[in-house]
């Protein structure tokens, strides 16, 4: 799939603007509830118990992907800023990622906390533009703001990693026996 042919299919809304808009948290709620991911349903609980709370109270902004047929949430991502806290992490890798020090307990950075894509469009190989999307959010923030990497926690599964790997985030950890895995994308050269 190409993105033209990704943008003529589905619509992004954050969901503030759809909670600002909408007359009724049912409503709100209702339309949460058509995201179905039953391969991880960390997504799917998130996104039906945790993302309005998480709006109103100003944790975090979730984007969701509408289908323009079937008006269904496709797809969404969570963003938010964070800190990463360096336990377990070795001087030298804690001193490239703060930039200053190696002795940091704590780095801010910015967090996608979520990312996934429903059931019914796992097939389609979309998931390159909605972390693009997520990322291109993010640098506008970066740009303002400073900051020297984006954090999310993968899935520690091959194929997960290389996707990310493809998309220039690396991992920062090694636990093979973990589910998931911190992976970063730097805004600093990594030599």
């Amino acid at each position: 799939m190409t993105r033209p042919q990704f943008d003529e299919l589905f619509s992004l809304f954050p969901l503030l603007e759809v909670i600002q808009s909408t007359d009724s948290n049912r409503k709100v709620k209702k339309l949460l509830e058509t995201f179905s991911c039953t391969r991880n349903m960390d997504l799917q609980d998130f996104l039906c118990n945790k993302a309005v709370t998480f709006e109103k109270n100003l944790r975090s902004r979730t984007y969701l992907y509408i289908d323009n047929t079937t008006q269904e949430v496709a797809a969404y991502f969570t963003i938010t800023i964070s800190t990463l806290h360096t336990d377990n992490i070795s001087p030298e890798v804690i001193k490239l990622l703060d930039g200053y020090k190696n002795d940091v307990v704590s780095i801010p950075c910015f967090l996608i906390g979520q990312i996934g894509k429903a059931d019914k469009f796992e097939p389609r190989k979309i998931g390159e533009f909605i972390l693009n999307d997520a990322i291109e959010i993010i640098n506008q923030s970066q740009k303002s703001l400073g900051g020297r990497f984006i954090l999310l926690d993968a899935i520690n599964k091959e194929q997960v990693i290389k996707f990310y790997e493809a998309n220039a985030f690396f991992p920062i950890e090694k636990d093979t026996a973990s589910e998931s895995i911190k992976m970063i994308k730097p805004y600093f050269e990594v030599s």
